[in-house]
């Protein structure tokens, strides 16, 4: 009996032993795994101290080493980055209406859909941690509110229709300008600013379709009476060709009266026989032969 005893509690100080081995494993594993930091392609590495807040050095693509549990990592992205304003529900980061309302030089109101495309300086990775935040972070505290900012004021110096018109790239140009130095100043890098769709109210787009059909109408009227202009020149043309000609064949037959004579035999029937007599001669028709 006593064995029963002994074996029952070797084998349960075993069991204990072997799970306190595979508790100790696993602790260390975790250490270790907590320890290493990896920092994927097109990525920066930035480190949260405990005791020193957020460290200067940024962390570079590869494997590193950081203090486990002391320190946190956080792994940002330094690639092109896109940011949309939208109408459509679901197309931008917001899923409902995000539209830029403005009001133009005329008075009007527009709505435009806007991307902005971007990235953050990867070496200041660790002031844009410290200041801003995350990606979440800086995209509702620096890279929509300023673009909205910016797109509103350029529109409003412009009138309406000059956003569908050949002044689109010089509007484009001017916000891409002012915005490029507005993030310049949170260490993010403007690459484009694509203005998409314009959308005007129902009024003035009515407006704009009723002017376009006048427009094309003057134009098409413009096109009829250059057409009739340009018939009516050519008939003048071809009248004085004619005339000359006339004239001409005229002064010829004046200085050359046996072109009628030749004139007259070529239009007889092909059945009429002529010939050529002396002016003394008197010539014999066949009259029931004719």
């Amino acid at each position: 009996m006593a064995k029963v005893v002994d074996l029952k509690e070797q084998f349960i100080q075993g069991r204990v032993k072997f799970s306190i081995i595979i508790a100790v494993i696993v602790i260390v594993a975790f250490i270790i795994m907590d320890g290493l930091v990896s920092v994927p392609a097109g990525h920066a590495g930035v480190i949260f101290d405990q005791g020193r807040g957020v460290l200067e050095n940024e962390l570079d693509e590869g494997l590193h080493l950081k203090i486990p549990f002391w320190q946190q990592s956080t792994i940002m992205d330094v690639r092109t980055q896109e940011y949309t304003m939208s109408i459509a529900q679901g197309e931008g980061w917001k899923t409902d209406d995000d539209s830029i309302e403005s009001r133009s030089k005329d008075g009007q109101v527009v709505w435009v859909d806007a991307t902005i495309l971007f990235h953050i300086d990867k070496n200041e990775a660790d002031d844009i941690k410290r200041e801003l935040g995350t990606e979440r972070d800086y995209y509702t505290k620096i890279i929509r509110p300023r673009a909205r900012e910016v797109i509103r004021a350029v529109i409003a110096r412009y009138n309406a229709l000059d956003l569908v018109s050949e002044k689109r790239p010089d509007i484009v140009d001017e916000m891409s300008e002012l915005l490029e130095e507005a993030y310049k100043k949170h260490n993010i890098i403007l690459e484009e600013v694509v203005l998409r769709n314009v959308t005007y109210s129902t009024d003035f787009a009515n407006a704009i379709e009723e002017k376009e059909v006048a427009r094309q109408r003057i134009k098409t009227s413009e096109y009829q009476k250059e057409q009739a202009t340009q018939l009516k020149e050519k008939k003048i043309i071809e009248a004085e060709a004619d005339a000359q000609s006339i004239k001409l064949k005229g002064e010829a037959l004046r200085s050359n009266p046996e072109v009628i004579q030749l004139e007259f035999v070529n239009k007889l029937g092909p059945n009429v026989t002529w010939g050529i007599l002396p002016d003394s001669v008197m010539p014999l028709l066949n009259v029931p032969g004719l």
